[in-house]
């Protein structure tokens, strides 16, 4: 449920508690708080596995952050930019935000259609670690924005607000993505870009044991994290057969009904 942000004078709240026998959930009362409150706690148990394994990973990306050449990689973007983002308007790109991957009951999903369908060229980059993807990515972004390009930025669900794993440029049918071992794009690449050579293996290295220690704890907790959503989806389809069964469908319609006769008008505009 989302709440209205301008109610009444572009949002309408549709009140469907009316089509339901509350007598009858009144009487379930007991069996719907339990699996309420279980499928609660299966999201909050989530969160934090979710949480724990983005500090994990954060870790790794700052021990192959102190491993990087930045200047080496800051020129090779330079290259890539200057090769490829052209044809933008005299002002500032726009910026979309969205997310590419999630953590589901089923698993890491990536949308690789998307990507297949947005590009003709994909630049992939290889990278374990997140630090040389994160630096070539971020300076793409603002050499592209400062083109005047609109792009499609996609952050990391672990880290929504600081990790950009892929970047899209829908003009020019261009898109950059991150390849790790949490997800492998399906795509076949137009260039591909390996973290090492950005890297000081030797540096990186002495940290071997801590870096495989924090990427299989990461994979543990995603695990553990999408069979929660598992189970709390499981939850919620035995929560939904009491309100199934309370509810009267043909009041559902009527009040359906009285919506397309209000908003004629509009539809007849802007036909379904």
């Amino acid at each position: 449920m989302i709440d209205p942000k301008y109610p009444g004078a572009f949002e309408q709240l549709v009140d469907l508690s009316g089509c339901w026998d509350e007598h009858l959930l009144y009487e379930r009362r007991k069996e719907i708080m339990t699996l309420a409150a279980r499928i609660s706690r299966c999201h909050e148990h989530c969160c934090r596995f979710l949480a724990a394994a983005g500090s994990l990973l954060g870790d790794n990306w700052r021990i192959a952050l102190d491993a990087t050449e930045i200047s080496k990689l800051q020129k090779a973007a330079a290259r890539i930019a200057s090769a490829e983002l052209k044809g933008g308007g005299n002002a500032p790109g726009h910026e979309s935000v969205r997310f590419l991957s999630a953590i589901t009951n089923k698993g890491p999903i990536l949308f690789h259609e998307t990507a297949n369908t947005l590009c003709s060229r994909i630049y992939l980059i290889e990278d374990s670690y997140g630090a040389t993807s994160r630096l070539i990515l971020n300076a793409l972004r603002s050499r592209a924005l400062e083109s005047g390009l609109d792009i499609i930025s996609c952050y990391c669900p672990l880290s929504p607000f600081e990790k950009l794993e892929h970047l899209f440029i829908p003009s020019l049918q261009l898109g950059f993505m991150t390849s790790n071992d949490f997800h492998h794009p399906d795509v076949v690449p137009y260039k591909v870009i390996r973290s090492r050579r950005f890297t000081d293996e030797e540096a990186l290295r002495k940290s071997r044991r801590r870096l495989t220690f924090n990427r299989k704890a990461a994979q543990q907790l995603l695990s553990e994290a999408g069979s929660l959503l598992a189970e709390a989806y499981e939850l919620h389809n035995q929560l939904e057969t009491y309100y199934i069964a309370a509810m009267d469908f043909s009041a559902v319609d009527s009040v359906s009904n009285s919506l397309l006769e209000k908003y004629e008008h509009i539809l007849s505009e802007y036909p379904l």
